[in-house]
């Protein structure tokens, strides 16, 4: 028989049960964040990154060619920002490089929930920061010694909520800095053009040009930029790449038809992000459209690395958002193949496991992307004028709370 004080205690457990699981998940996230970090800094490492970087910062200040090592891939305006670096010793410098790196993904995080409307103290904020410290986007990040991954995902969550809020100006320099650092985030200009934010088309245009022509006149040695760096930008390498060229070329591919799949993921792309530009979320219609152009440029770029997937941190955090077309289960199979652990052993077949290593972030990618697409497609897309971009709604509620007259949904 079921007592009042019986249905009272059961109520209690059941209440009880969500901060229980936000403890325990707060605990594992600290104590994975704080392991991530102090391995970081101690642990044996592969910074092949920060040695690339570091070394040209370094040529840079003593005179010498930066652009003659071929794995020297950033522009003239990326190596403004390495030069500080190359000031210091080599030990000092990679101690503030890590530590700015560390700095810059906390950032990216917590710029990306505020973007997505969840609590810093959610425990979705705790299962992500558990997720990040335990795969390889961010702990390749920081291994590798890629302190432009960190700064990229801080500035593309930046640029992102800055769109929601409607600051068009504040969005057009982060997401220029970011191109200026390196284009990687170049095709998420198309989501202020749609919207026809000239204010942020041109700051993002501006900036980077403006750094490039200034780094380019100050570098030493500028010919080999053009002669050595612009034709390494404009390949595809076989190693460390999980692009769709690369994998073309693994395979034997004719170039053609590489060339080929590669326009068409970007004019799909840009079909998909043109759909969502009237969705009536700003916090889904802005994180997709950033996902499917992210996504894309993963797919056709000459030079994609796994750890990119840091990058779809703003993304990933619309999860539990309402309408959102990462409730698909295909998208988290996409999520784990691109995000998963470093490499599937299979015994006696080493071609089979170089191939799966080479193929599976490019799988993952382009299994997300395709839900993506496919959501886009399917939503209805507001009932807007074509080209007419869509209000901010504003739904009514108590003043002061999520929702409320002012709020954005």
């Amino acid at each position: 028989m079921t007592t009042p004080a019986s249905t009272q205690q059961g109520g209690a457990d059941r209440a009880s049960a969500p901060p229980v699981l936000g403890a325990v998940l707060w605990t594992f996230a600290v104590v994975g964040i704080a392991d991530l970090a102090y391995r970081s800094y101690v642990a044996t490492r592969d910074d092949v990154d920060f040695r690339a970087l570091y070394d040209g910062a370094s040529r840079f200040v003593e005179g010498g060619s930066v652009y003659a090592d071929p794995y020297f891939l950033l522009t003239p305006s990326g190596l403004l920002a390495m030069v500080p670096f190359g000031l210091l010793d080599r030990d000092a410098a990679f101690a503030v490089w890590n530590t700015l790196s560390l700095a810059a993904a906390a950032a990216g995080v917590a710029l990306s929930l505020r973007f997505a409307r969840v609590p810093l103290r959610s425990p979705m904020a705790a299962g992500l920061l558990l997720g990040l410290s335990l795969t390889p986007p961010l702990t390749q990040t920081l291994m590798f010694g890629n302190l432009n991954n960190s700064l990229l995902l801080a500035l593309g969550a930046g640029c992102l909520l800055a769109l929601r809020d409607d600051r068009r100006a504040l969005a057009g320099v982060l997401l220029g800095l970011s191109l200026a650092l390196k284009p990687l985030l170049v095709l998420v200009l198309v989501i202020p053009l749609l919207r026809r934010q000239w204010a942020t088309v041109a700051w993002a245009l501006a900036l980077p040009a403006v750094l490039n022509v200034i780094g380019f006149l100050v570098t030493p040695f500028r010919e080999d930029f053009l002669e050595v760096t612009v034709p390494a930008l404009l390949s595809a390498r076989p190693d460390f790449n999980s692009s769709l060229w690369a994998i073309g070329a693994f395979f034997d591919v004719p170039e053609p038809v590489v060339v080929v799949v590669r326009v068409l993921v970007v004019l799909g792309a840009l079909l998909a992000a043109w759909r969502l530009r009237a969705a009536d979320d700003p916090v889904l219609r802005l994180a997709s459209a950033y996902g499917v152009l992210l996504l894309a440029t993963f797919l056709s770029a000459a030079l994609a690395q796994g750890y990119y997937a840091l990058l779809l941190v703003p993304l990933l955090v619309t999860a539990g958002r309402p309408g959102s077309p990462l409730a698909s289960p295909l998208a988290w199979i996409g999520v784990v193949l691109f995000a998963g652990g470093d490499e599937w052993k299979i015994a006696g077949s080493p071609d089979l496991v170089a191939a799966m290593t080479q193929v599976r972030p490019a799988l993952g990618w382009a299994l997300l992307l395709a839900v993506l697409a496919v959501a886009a497609f399917r939503r209805p897309g507001g009932r807007h004028a074509p080209g007419v971009p869509a209000p901010e709604r504003v739904n009514p509620g108590t003043p002061g709370m999520p929702g409320g007259p002012g709020a954005l949904t």
